[in-house]
């Protein structure tokens, strides 16, 4: 094992280098899984549950009109 502390380990260290799906709304990282529960027909997630409750995402209140 390697003791040098210099090499820190960064996965994530830019926010544009993950394919995972985001929220329109915040920006917030979500699940492909969470995209295709509560995401418009092309799994864009309008909004999280950072940013909205469970109760407004069901109801799609953040998906625009020509979305649906």
């Amino acid at each position: 094992m390697s003791t040098d502390q210099s090499a820190k380990w960064t996965p994530m260290s830019s926010r544009s280098q993950t394919s995972a799906p985001r929220c329109v709304n915040c920006g917030n990282q979500v699940t492909r899984q969470f995209a295709r529960v509560f995401g418009d027909n092309r799994d864009v997630v309008h909004a999280c549950p950072d940013c909205a409750t469970y109760r407004e995402m069901k109801t799609s209140d953040f998906i625009p009109e020509e979305a649906r």
